[in-house]
């Protein structure tokens, strides 16, 4: 082959391209234009098919899933295949984001939009990578194959369907995580609690409605209460208790409705967002405000307490580490109130080698308590895979040979298409050094990385090839 670096100048502009028209279409799951033709919503279907077009006129095999999934193949003999998304999750508050979620503007070197980072961007730096391994004449000794998903940040559903009647690769990576290499996904649980307040009376004030968060595994950025009633005198006390912290307003003069504003994250990581519901719950549950019954503004003072932005669940009882993957996270979602009924769901990710089974018992000990009904409405156990993995060895070696890095392989608290499939894990796209951006506000894909990362990824593919 030519020199990789001088291979990767040559296709890079067209890179830039492909990425950029997938930003822009609009692919988060949308319910209200989901159907049999659509499982996930037009959106995602339609950013399938702009993948595929990409990928057949480049002369790719290729299959479209049932809009769920779809691939893109070269070569012959044993199947490797590269796990990616084309769904996002939603872009949250818009106007807090400097350019819009969905132009792919580019500034100072980056692009900016959602699914920059997470995934549409690493999907097409391994897509470009396979491409020039394709027209550069090599032999291939083995079938490399882009599978991208509709479904990854909701339920997996996508690659549920893919693998009902799709062959199974020997080996996959996803690069939808950290270089140099990811051997340990902490578990996934998401827990829905529920529970019901009576019909509030004739309180001069009351509270109509708590409201945040659009999906769970997301750091919610705004949150908002509803109050009814005397708003004028609520509306007084919270301007004296909060000041800037609350945004104020009246809505159609029949209801007050107060808002605080936070900061997106994964919910891998909700230590590095700033959760709007908590803030707004510690607002909340200042002694002197009064407002509906006292048995919900009792349970908001003791939820208030116990979540205190406290990313690792001390408070809760449900903290834990070990050696490999380090902490329990837990992340409030989201959080809705109407009337008299009250749902919060949480996203916990917990250590590889904790039985799941102890946090469930502490989960329900803590949902008595506050005399909520709780469910586990998903959970996905742990990966693990050995270091000395042969397919494992030869990623660490292409991104040893680019970038001169002889880092160990690291664990994650997110998880990745490589739970759902044998013999995978994964690898990239972000290096150690990088702002972690996926689900946040503002996400972006810094050009010079991306070039760095189709040379990995071509090298990786060349090294794939050879074993």
């Amino acid at each position: 082959m030519e020199n990789i670096d001088k291979l990767v100048e040559n296709y890079f502009d067209k890179a830039v391209k492909d990425i950029k028209e997938l930003i822009k279409i609009n692919s988060q799951y949308d319910k209200n234009t989901a159907d049999n033709k659509n499982p996930f919503g037009k959106g995602v279907s339609e950013c399938i098919n702009k993948f595929l077009s990409i990928a057949e006129s480049d002369g790719f095999t290729i299959k479209n899933i049932n809009n769920y999934a779809c691939f893109a193949e070269c070569g012959s003999g044993d199947l490797i295949g590269v796990l990616a998304h084309l769904d996002t999750v939603p872009a949250g508050n818009e106007e807090l984001w400097t350019y819009p979620p969905f132009t792919a503007e580019i500034h100072d070197n980056k692009i900016y939009g959602r699914g920059a980072i997470d995934d549409k961007g690493p999907l097409i730096a391994a897509y470009t990578a396979l491409k020039i391994l394709k027209d550069s004449g090599l032999k291939l000794n083995k079938r490399f194959r882009i599978i991208a998903g509709g479904d990854e940040e909701t339920s997996m559903r996508c690659l549920a369907r893919y693998k009902e009647t799709e062959e199974i690769p020997v080996f996959s990576f996803s690069p939808d995580a950290n270089f140099p290499a990811v051997y340990a996904e902490k578990g996934q649980m998401q827990v829905t609690m529920k529970r019901d307040f009576p019909l509030q009376g004739f309180e001069p004030i009351k509270l109509l409605g708590l409201t945040c968060g659009e999906r769970v595994n997301v750091v919610p950025d705004t949150a908002y209460a509803y109050f009814g009633g005397d708003t004028a005198k609520i509306k007084r006390q919270l301007e004296e208790i909060a000041g800037d912290e609350l945004e104020i307003d009246y809505y159609r003069d029949e209801y007050l409705q107060v808002k605080t504003t936070g900061k997106a994250a994964h919910a891998m990581n909700p230590e590095k967002g700033v959760n709007a519901m908590y803030k707004l719950l510690r607002i909340l549950a200042h002694p002197s405000l009064d407002y509906g019954s006292w048995e919900l503004m009792l349970w908001i003072r003791h939820i208030a307490y116990l979540l205190n932005d406290e990313s690792d669940g001390r408070n809760l009882g449900i903290n834990c580490h070990d050696d490999i993957s380090g902490a329990l996270t837990i992340n409030l979602g989201l959080l809705r109130y109407k009337t008299e009924d009250l749902t919060l769901k949480f996203d916990i990710r917990y250590p590889v080698t904790l039985k799941s089974s102890k946090i469930e018992n502490k989960i329900n000990i803590l949902a008595e308590k506050m005399m909520m009904l709780t469910q586990i409405s998903k959970h996905i156990p742990p990966l693990y895979i050995e270091k000395s993995n042969p397919y494992l060895q030869e990623l660490l070696k292409a991104y040893q040979s680019v970038t001169n890095d002889k880092s160990e392989p690291v664990a994650i608290g997110g998880r990745t298409y490589c739970t759902m499939i044998e013999n995978s894990l994964s690898f990239g796209a972000n290096f150690a050094d990088d702002e972690e951006m996926a689900h946040k506000q503002d996400e972006y894909l810094d050009l010079d990385k991306l070039k760095k990362v189709i040379k990995i990824y071509l090298q990786a593919f060349i090294n794939l090839n050879n074993m």
